[in-house]
């Protein structure tokens, strides 16, 4: 058998510029993921309350990826609007074990995000300021975080809010595509060893054991990959895996992935349809910070 790195170590080797061709196959189809958080919430809102603070308003992005969830956020819920008037920035810090991930974050920012400090390390590992941001957030960020270390790390995102600010974390929960897809992996290749992902109730359960409010809706959709798109479809289970050496071929043919991947298998239209649940968890450190607005309670979207 291949031996293949563990969950951290993979996924790092593919948060590069080697792994760019994979990194978009995937958000070919991934975008949506951020796409619907953008939706979630009123963003331009929260955004907007900020403004006219005497220190100006920070915000950072923990695991920061590629820079989708800003990109959505300008794309869809209207943030652009707050640049147009020209008295609103945000200053957006960054946080990622990957140089690569840094760059491509930061050129995904633009007004009213204003590019800030860059962080090149593990959110564990983070020396945080405590008190320093009014908003922190990590979205499809968390998963290689072993559960054993979610307090840890998430202590550091609690400290660094401000007492007002507020935290959001979007994570897959273990019934929905990303955790699940990742259980049938490491059985399949690994007698189910290794690290799992972590899971959004694991990471609510570590935000409720450090003190802190929370707030947790769960958002239901479906990722389709067309019928004619088999390369498409290698490409984004790869990357949902960090694996590139597991071809379509051996995931069809490997128990107890081969059942999964069937049963998300329409055999009517020929198309596959993962279904994504994600838990969308608030947190603050008075309820009074649990400000953000559903986007359906406040008319948006």
């Amino acid at each position: 058998m291949t031996v293949r790195a563990d969950t951290f170590e993979r996924s790092c080797e593919h948060w590069s510029d080697t792994g760019r061709d994979e990194m978009e196959a995937f958000y070919e189809l991934a975008r949506i993921d951020y796409r619907h958080l953008a939706e979630a919430y009123d963003w331009a809102d929260a955004f907007q309350s900020l403004a006219g603070r005497k220190n100006g308003a920070r915000l950072v992005d923990i695991a920061c990826g590629s820079g989708k969830f800003p990109q959505a956020l300008l794309n869809y819920a209207g943030v652009a609007d707050l640049a147009r008037s020209g008295d609103f920035t945000l200053d957006y810090d960054l946080l990622d074990p990957s140089p690569f991930s840094l760059r491509e974050a930061r050129q995904a920012l633009a007004a009213p995000f204003r590019p800030g400090l860059e962080f090149c390390c593990t959110l564990q590992d983070w020396d945080e300021q405590p008190g320093r941001y009014d908003i922190a957030w990590a979205t499809h960020a968390l998963y290689c975080v072993p559960v054993e270390e979610l307090e840890q790390a998430l202590a550091r995102m609690c400290s660094a809010l401000s007492r007002d600010g507020f935290g959001f974390v979007a994570q897959g929960l273990r019934d929905g595509h990303y955790v699940g897809f990742y259980d049938h992996y490491r059985a399949s290749l690994f007698d189910g060893q290794g690290t799992p992902y972590s899971d959004g109730a694991q990471v609510e359960a570590a935000l409720r054991n450090l003190g802190m409010q929370v707030r947790t809706r769960v958002l239901d959709y479906t990722t389709v990959v067309p019928t004619d798109r088999p390369e498409l479809l290698e490409s984004y289970l790869q990357r949902c895996a960090f694996d590139d050496t597991f071809s379509l071929d051996e995931m069809l043919r490997r128990e107890p992935l081969a059942g999964y991947l069937s049963s998300c298998h329409d055999l009517v239209s020929g198309e596959y349809r993962f279904p994504q649940r994600v838990g969308m968890t608030l947190f603050s450190h008075t309820q009074g910070g649990l400000t953000l607005r559903d986007a359906s309670a406040s008319g948006v979207g």
